[in-house]
């Protein structure tokens, strides 16, 4: 491999239709999209929260050979969502020799066992709760959230886990079931095809890709059908609260702070060239 010139990027949009419409539009890369749909997938629900022109910040790295070409993108440095007129920072810290974390302006971390999402820039379109099944026509209850999204939307593991399932599951269409410990299991249904080396016994990270939007099985159009089971019983994922994330202390923090001024001066002077 030649070598690769680093570079740090920073890019901000505003969010007409989906985050990752807004963000392809800029030229970020898709993994630095789903990257940072991931980092705020445990406190920000991307159906419900993200509003017509609230705004977006990102620093991240680029990989570029001697011609400007970019081969591969690194880390997520700064992550800004402004929603609501609220700004939610995230810094990237790294501490006790090589762990590589996230956290807000408080050093809180951002990482909870499940995210609340886990798509990108779709909408919500049927809730959780009793329905009138749109193909069957009778009223039953609806055990899942569904997310309308356009076909081939990357659909993410919400957590860490085993996949269970990888398979047809009737009316589900191509479904993944991931078991993420002795307390939590998601499902993910009406897929248009499985992620690559999705199959069952298959160990899977948060925020990896399982499978994409689709509307196989019983499906009126593309969407994806999330469940989470709680101790074998289906549950509103939208209501799901989890433990939240550690908060630095201690000389730990002192060192986040110190890595975070840097990050600011580094944010003040990348905005500075582009003005």
């Amino acid at each position: 491999m030649k070598n690769l010139i680093k570079t740090i990027v920073f890019k901000e949009g505003i969010i007409d239709n989906s985050l990752y419409s807004a963000a392809l539009k800029l030229g970020i890369k898709p993994n630095i999209i789903i990257e940072f749909a991931r980092l705020y997938g445990f406190q920000v629900d991307f159906q419900r929260d993200i509003w017509k022109n609230d705004s977006f910040q990102i620093i991240y790295e680029e990989f570029k050979n001697e011609d400007s070409s970019i081969i591969e993108t690194g880390s997520i440095i700064y992550a800004n969502l402004n929603t609501k007129n609220t700004d939610l920072q995230l810094y990237k810290f790294e501490y006790e020799g090589n762990k590589i974390d996230y956290f807000d302006k408080n050093g809180k971390s951002v990482r909870k066992t499940l995210m609340k999402t886990p798509i990108n820039g779709a909408r919500l379109s049927s809730p959780y709760g009793k329905r009138k099944h749109p193909i069957l026509g009778f009223t039953k209850m609806h055990t899942g959230t569904d997310f309308a999204a356009p076909k081939g939307t990357p659909i993410m593991a919400s957590g860490d886990g085993i996949v269970t399932r990888a398979t047809w599951c009737g009316g589900g269409g191509n479904c993944v079931k991931i078991k993420h410990n002795s307390i939590y299991q998601t499902v993910y249904a009406h897929m248009s095809k499985f992620g690559r080396g999705i199959k069952k016994g298959v160990r899977v990270k948060q925020g990896q890709t399982i499978g994409y939007v689709g509307s196989t099985g019983l499906s009126t159009g593309p969407h994806l059908h999330y469940e989470v089971i709680v101790n074998g019983k289906k549950i509103n994922s939208q209501k799901l609260k989890l433990p939240s994330g550690k908060i630095l202390k201690g000389n730990i923090r002192k060192k986040f702070e110190v890595s975070k001024i840097k990050i600011d001066v580094l944010k003040s002077e990348l905005i500075s060239k582009i003005n």
